[in-house]
């Protein structure tokens, strides 16, 4: 059995492979192995599901809270692959923790399958972080067919593949929450029109990130909506945006913030559920890219964080300026109201079982 080593560094991350994990385990050709860092938000689901029953573990001792830790994170990724000695190790995307983790396995002439390559961010280093581990990677799985295209061009491999976006897969492998049962997760009521926000630093502009913010909340204000926030991730100045959120609650009208909430995370089942039921997406989140043309929810990407990216119909890109938001909003409604649902570039939620299958095929 050849041994695939996935490493996970979050709960993010944890929504796109969880069915690719599933998947592996499954196999009889493929022995799953997983490494994590010791504050990973999914810990106790994936000691439960896999590491009870057999799989190995390279959990990491320490904590993953900013990019100070990306060094002790490579040095305990080395560790682990010593110890584990996978066959292949399966990275996805572009977050900086996946880097550490890429670079380990190439030091350690381990071949790097990677996920949700060929991909443009050019507002933020993720593109860079990206295209570095595409680069060191032998098996390349994209989400389109000009993501496959970008791939090939930047490293000719004859391992590209496009498989589509496996955080999809919960469409189809799984039972979204009803309203009943999400109001049991939610303070705020779920039968009137809601927005999800969530807004990432842009990690190349980020002298401009508490504007950025300060402009993101004032056009949300502005809606008199009930909002949903998701706290940015653990890029830099990621405490900036964590501060504007926590004091506009102090700051603005409570008749209006009453009706807001935040979560420093959501689960990938529960943030799905609430994409069917709520009325807009506003942000720079690159959910607001993949996921919510399957829901047929209107998203604004403000700012510059996610352009490069292919977007759908229902995506609408303006300037992180209140004015530009309150406008791109309009338009969305409006488009929302006229069209509805639409086509999803990224697939339509097979995507786990083809990576597993090309693993067992080629390895």
């Amino acid at each position: 059995m050849k041994r695939i080593c996935v490493v996970t560094t979050c709960r993010a991350d944890y929504g796109y492979l969880c069915f690719i994990m599933k998947d592996i385990d499954a196999s009889l050709n493929l022995q799953l192995q997983i490494i994590a860092p010791y504050n990973h938000h999914n810990r106790s689901e994936i000691w439960t599901e896999f590491i009870q029953n057999g799989e190995a573990c390279g959990e990491c001792t320490n904590e993953i809270n900013s990019i100070d830790d990306f060094g002790t994170f490579y040095t305990e990724c080395l560790q682990s692959m010593r110890t584990l000695q996978p066959d292949t190790v399966l990275c996805l995307g572009d977050r900086w923790e996946m880097l550490a983790a890429a670079t380990a396995a190439l030091l350690l002439n381990i071949t790097i399958a990677h996920l949700h390559g060929g991909e443009a961010t050019t507002g933020s280093f993720d593109n860079e972080v990206r295209n570095s581990i595409t680069q060191m990677a032998t098996y390349h799985f994209a989400a389109t067919k000009p993501y496959a295209k970008n791939i090939y061009k930047l490293t000719g491999s004859p391992h590209t593949y496009n498989v589509g976006s496996p955080g999809l897969d919960w469409l189809t492998r799984s039972k979204l929450l009803s309203k009943d049962e999400l109001q049991q997760r939610i303070s705020i009521t779920l039968n009137q029109p809601f927005i999800i926000a969530c807004l990432h630093p842009v990690t190349k502009e980020l002298e401009r990130t508490e504007q950025y913010a300060k402009n993101w909340i004032e056009a949300l204000y502005q809606t008199h909506e009930p909002v949903i926030f998701i706290q940015p991730n653990i890029d830099p100045e990621n405490d900036i945006i964590r501060k504007v959120i926590k004091e506009s609650f102090y700051s603005y009208d409570p008749d209006i913030t009453n009706n807001w909430c935040v979560f420093d995370n959501l689960d990938h089942l529960t943030y799905l559920s609430l994409l069917q039921y709520a009325e807009l997406m506003v942000g720079n989140s690159s959910s607001g890219i993949i996921e919510s043309p399957s829901f047929g929810i209107p998203s604004i990407s403000v700012g510059n964080r996610q352009d490069g990216r292919i977007k759908g119909y229902n995506t609408f890109t303006c300037p992180c300026e209140t004015e530009a938001i309150l406008d791109a909003i309009d338009r969305a409604r409006e488009w929302n109201g006229l069209i509805g649902k639409c086509d999803n570039p990224y697939g339509s939620g097979n995507s786990s079982k083809k990576i597993v299958e090309i693993l067992e095929d080629v390895l």
